[in-house]
């Protein structure tokens, strides 16, 4: 990547400054380039070279921006030599790839990763800290996971010629084991994610609640009945009106995470947020009335951007007082059909042998039919290959243009070779990019189909 790493004496010398406004940052024109998940397992950039123009001009684009954000979506280390084991809980599957891929996203240009998402602890806290040593020893910033709460809860710093970047990690989807806890007085606090913890209430009409009663009286399930409410299968349901579910923050995680983006406004020139939010659902492209309101409250709080990923598709971008919200990115490496070997816990989810082949568990997994084609899961439907590079172009502190270059990840090609991004040819970039703009028109942005001034491809842009 293009970018000239700044020392401490520089940054000081540059009268290092936030977006709050309490400083003056250096009025450089610099570009800040975002992908969505990765979870990558098969080695690709052996395609960067002229007979892979799709390929080579993806990549030229992540390395020539002065900073790359990716979510890392997948453990990394040398099953050989782990010491660890796989975890009780997953956050979907046994998400694995060997350090070579490390190596190869920071050749693209990575060099900002988050960590906190629902696969960090697939292989445990051994597994998480195996990975954060690699990222560690090849000097690639990542946050959003720790030792304990508060460790996991601090940004990652990158120094550069724009000025010192500060990067906050968290996961609104992780699995419930690996939720960091807080250092205390006389107990060490506990390994794992930084959580955005969310609270559910359910409430039913007076004839949801009578057939509730009903189903669980016919069932024998134990009724909770403090308030009018009832406990079927383990949920709450309150008596009310109407039907309707309400979904907040956790008003503790929601302190602290925007206590942290203050304090890293005042030590740093700019502040990316990130969050990895599934919710409501992988399904769902409209993101959760909650994380709208949190990421604006992020923004507010001085962060200069703010990026969700999770969904593993494309969602809305807002601009929020002058900053970009992407809310997801979607998919930019997704190769989530490889993984071999696998642990025992997958193919018993299936029914199969212990001794089952992978490929045999993606097969029961994807229901594969007699002409080898998927007919159920992600492989099914092409929005979860379709995605985009954001480009933010900044002077100093001004966002002055976005662009979106509409990238293509292989769905229709086979399991061997599925996932691998490429930019999408006009054809199909057009369709992501118009989606796109459609997904962020309830923000009130609007973004255009142009060409890219440095090629003859489309790409969606927008001017502020």
């Amino acid at each position: 990547m293009v970018r000239v790493l700044a020392t401490t004496f520089a940054l000081v010398a540059l009268s290092a400054t936030t977006v709050t406004g309490q400083n003056q940052p250096p009025r450089t024109t610099w570009t800040f380039a975002a992908v969505g998940d990765v979870i990558m397992n098969r080695l690709i950039m052996q395609y960067d070279n002229e007979s892979d123009p799709a390929f080579q001009q993806l990549v030229r684009i992540i390395r020539e921006a002065d900073v790359s954000f990716m979510n890392l979506e997948q453990s990394v280390f040398d099953l050989a030599s782990f010491e660890g084991w796989p975890a009780a809980e997953t956050g979907g599957s046994y998400e694995l790839a060997s350090p070579a891929t490390l190596r190869e996203l920071a050749d693209m240009g990575f060099d900002l990763l988050n960590r906190a998402n629902n696969h960090t602890t697939d292989w445990g806290v051994e597994g998480m800290r195996a990975t954060n040593g690699l990222l560690d020893a090849m000097g690639l910033v990542h946050a959003g996971t720790g030792e304990n709460l508060g460790l996991a809860s601090r940004p990652g710093y990158l120094e550069t010629r724009a000025g010192r970047i500060a990067l906050i990690g968290m996961a609104s989807t992780h699995t419930s084991l690996s939720r960091a806890g807080s250092q205390g007085v006389a107990v060490r606090g506990r390994p794992g994610v930084n959580p955005l913890r969310l609270n559910t209430m359910h409430y039913g009409s007076p004839q949801t609640m009578a057939e509730l009663r009903r189903v669980a009286t016919q069932l024998s399930v134990r009724q909770v009945d403090p308030d009018g409410g009832l406990s079927v299968f383990g949920t709450i349901v309150h008596a009310a009106a109407r039907d309707t579910t309400i979904v907040t923050l956790n008003e503790r995680d929601r302190r602290r995470v925007l206590h942290e983006v203050r304090n890293a406004a005042s030590l740093s020139d700019f502040v990316v947020a990130t969050s990895h939010t599934h919710e409501p659902s992988n399904h769902s492209m409209v993101p959760p009335d909650w994380l709208v309101r949190f990421a604006r409250e992020a923004v507010d709080e001085g962060a200069a951007l703010f990026v969700g990923h999770g969904p593993h598709q494309l969602r809305g971008v807002e601009i929020h007082n002058g900053r970009p919200v992407f809310y997801s990115l979607g998919n930019f490496i997704f190769q989530n059909e490889t993984i071999d070997p696998m642990p025992m816990d997958e193919t018993e989810i299936y029914g199969l042998p212990f001794d089952a082949l992978a490929s045999e568990v993606y097969d029961a997994r994807f229901q594969v039919d007699s002409a080898g084609n998927p007919t159920w899961g992600f492989p099914t439907e092409s929005r979860f290959y379709e995605s985009v590079v954001a480009v933010v172009h900044f002077e100093g502190d001004e966002v002055t243009e976005m662009r979106f270059y509409p990238v293509e990840l292989g769905w229709q090609e086979p399991r061997s070779r599925r996932g691998t991004p490429r930019l999408a040819d006009d054809t199909t970039g057009r369709k992501i990019v118009e989606r796109l703009a459609e997904l962020s028109r309830p923000f009130g942005v609007v973004i255009s189909w142009e060409k890219d001034p440095n090629s003859s491809r489309g790409i969606g842009v927008w001017r502020r």
